[in-house]
């Protein structure tokens, strides 16, 4: 005990045991009040004042500079994790604050950016309103190169790595069906084998497309081939939309996502026709780099859409 000093009961405070821990680290006042960016008189009042309410000594001084006593070196644990809980604090502010105020950037291939993410981005928005978001569009496989590179932080395509370096969690499926124009040829019949779209004239994405790369590898195992088939490709378009117009226009059929086509087929612009034999469901992933590369806006992003119903 402080020879005289009753212990007092007012609370410690950040700044004493800022200053205290600083003072053991730094071994002197004139070190601890530079490293601090204090004058070391401020340094000095708080290590005075701390030992005043704790009615201890907690350090010493002498000619080799300062070292705790043993009621400091009590003190040292306990103060250190003090301070790192209040920067912990300061922390979760600074990322709410930057939530709140900040900007999110998604990327997504063409199906889930047109069918899937307008939702989860419109709900996002309704809970962080100060977040400003832009969805960017382009073929799953830029998507994940523009992930893996840093210049996206979360991505939704049909593709998912199989290489296990990205994380991810699914947003939805979709299935492929067989399009066709109203006045086209198998437009009168309800189905056809899967053989039979060899003969065909088709619309087709291009490459790097998610759509794609799942419509050949679906025919190629209906039809039990090592390799892809290859379709009669007239046109090759960059989106659902552009392939939805060709269809539309007579220049072949196209398999297509059961999302893009919905309406069409309500108001009788495309027809829908069965495939014995093919039967394509995949899922769409929301992809992301470790949670430490990401903004607190895309770690909630990512976060809510994971668990979203």
């Amino acid at each position: 005990m402080l020879a005289g000093v009753p212990r007092s009961e007012e609370p410690l405070s950040i700044r004493q045991l800022e200053a205290f821990v600083a003072l053991v680290d730094q071994g002197s006042f004139t070190r601890a009040a530079r490293h601090l960016e204090l004058s070391q008189s401020t340094v000095s009042g708080h290590i005075a004042d701390l030992e005043r309410r704790l009615g201890v000594r907690v350090v010493d001084r002498d000619r080799q500079g300062v070292k705790p006593t043993a009621a400091g070196q009590a003190l040292l644990r306990a103060a250190r994790e003090t301070l790192r809980a209040e920067r912990s604090a300061r922390a979760v502010i600074t990322e709410l604050t930057g939530l709140l105020q900040g900007s999110l950037v998604v990327g997504a291939s063409t199906i889930p950016a047109s069918y899937l993410m307008p939702r989860l981005l419109a709900r996002f928005g309704k809970r962080h309103p100060g977040v400003s978001l832009r969805l960017v569009t382009a073929d799953s496989r830029e998507i994940l190169e523009r992930i893996r590179s840093g210049e996206l932080e979360l991505g939704a395509v049909g593709l998912r790595p199989e290489d296990g370096s990205l994380r991810d969690h699914a947003l939805g499926e979709d299935r492929l069906v067989l399009v066709v124009a109203p006045d086209h040829e198998l437009a009168r019949r309800k189905s056809v084998p899967v053989e039979e779209l060899l003969r065909h004239s088709f619309v087709m994405r291009e490459e790097g497309s998610g759509t794609r790369a799942a419509t050949l590898a679906g025919l190629a195992a209906a039809l039990g081939a090592k390799s892809a088939p290859k379709l009669q490709a007239v046109l090759e378009v960059g989106s659902a939309e552009a392939i939805k117009a060709a269809v539309r226009e007579g220049l072949g059929a196209a398999l297509v996502s059961d999302l893009s086509v919905r309406d069409e087929v309500e108001h009788g612009t495309l027809a829908i026709l069965k495939v014995k034999g093919f039967d394509v469901r995949r899922q769409f992933h929301l992809l992301a780099r470790g949670e430490e590369a990401l903004s607190p806006a895309a770690r909630a992003f990512f976060a809510e859409s994971g668990t979203a119903p």
